[in-house]
This record gives structure tokens, C-alpha cells and sequence, in this order.
């Protein structure tokens, strides 16, 4: 059966030096109210700038390891990987590893038949 990868899979799992993160560091959380602004309320001008820094940084960090992620997503798709072929988008890219998992699911589940009625005539 397949498994969905985790946010953090074996295979890229190494992180840079220094980087200390929560568990689960891109989930979601819900805004209080009156907006996300109240980080910066009270901080004088420099604290802003390291604080708005650290933000982008982060945003850019999660940003590179989704698009390394979607990478290694195309390397494993039956899709031409020619120097000269375009890459494929993020959403043709799941498209079309939606598709093949279907294809493959449908494949397996042919041979499944196939080989109890294999069985069954033995």
C-alpha cells in the first residue's frame, strides 16, 4: 500500500547546521485577532529588521526544501528527464503522480486477480 512521505523523509532528512526547529515547524497556526502585527508592537526598528529576517529566512528555507521535495517527486515519475524538456509544474506534477499511483493501484489490483484465481485452479 503506499505511503504517503513525511515531513521529514529519510532521504532528506539532514537539516543545516544550527537549525533548530519545532517537530511539526510549518503547520498552520489560527491568527488572533486584530492580525499577526502584535510580533512587531513594541520593537524598535532593528528588532523589527532581525525579527522580519528571521521570518524570510525561514520562509525561504521551507520554500527551497518544498521545491526539493517536489523535485525528487518528478525523479521518480515516468516523465522524460532530458536536459532539454521543460520541468514540469507543481501541479502537473501531482497530476500526474496522482495518475500513475491510480495506474499502478489499478496494475496491482489486476495482478491480485490473476494470481488468486491462479491459486484456485492449482
Amino acid at each position: 500500500m503506499f505511503k504517503p512521505p513525511t515531513s521529514r523523509s529519510p532521504i532528506h532528512s539532514e537539516s543545516p547546521p544550527g537549525a533548530e526547529e519545532e517537530i511539526e515547524p510549518y503547520v498552520r497556526r489560527k491568527r488572533a485577532e486584530g492580525g499577526g502585527r502584535k510580533k512587531m508592537h513594541g520593537l524598535n526598528e532593528q528588532e523589527q529588521n532581525l525579527l522580519r529576517n528571521s521570518i524570510n529566512s525561514r520562509e525561504r528555507r521551507r520554500m527551497h526544501e518544498l521545491n526539493d521535495e517536489f523535485e525528487a517527486l518528478r525523479e521518480c515519475l515516468p516523465y522524460p528527464n532530458e536536459a532539454n524538456s521543460r520541468r514540469m509544474s507543481k501541479a502537473n506534477t501531482l497530476l500526474l503522480a496522482s495518475n500513475w499511483i491510480k495506474q499502478l493501484s489499478n496494475a496491482n489490483h489486476k495482478l491480485t486477480i490473476e494470481l488468486n484465481a491462479a491459486h484456485i485452479k492449482v
